[in-house]
């Protein structure tokens, strides 16, 4: 399947999670269109925003650091990553996602069943 980037729909999402501040969440594909994923976007974090550290039990969530800097929170440890860099996590675990930066951050971010 192609989709074009002027064909993705564009979320703006607020303190989800109990984060800081907003963000856009831009759909690369809808859950309808991707087999056991419940999601698949590019959201860019604005500095000082943040996704709420939150657990996961029957499904996981990818983070893959497009640009910028990420403070990623994993079962209450922090860590930086970078452009390339990428966690994982998956039943029984916690994580959130923060820009502490004074640069956007964008990353994709995959739930999969």
């Amino acid at each position: 399947m192609i989709k074009r980037k002027q064909e993705m729909r564009i979320e703006p999402r607020f303190e989800v999670k109990g984060g800081r501040g907003g963000y856009d969440s831009t759909h690369i594909f809808e859950q309808s269109e991707v087999a056991k994923t419940t999601l698949f976007a590019v959201n860019t974090l604005p500095p000082g925003s943040s996704i709420g550290v939150h657990p996961h039990q029957e499904e996981g969530e990818a983070y893959i650091v497009l640009s910028g800097k990420a403070t990623v929170t994993e079962d209450g440890q922090d860590y930086l990553l970078g452009p390339g860099d990428a966690e994982y996590c998956t039943g029984g675990h916690t994580h959130g996602i923060a820009n502490d930066s004074d640069e956007p951050l964008a990353f994709l971010a995959i739930i999969m069943r």
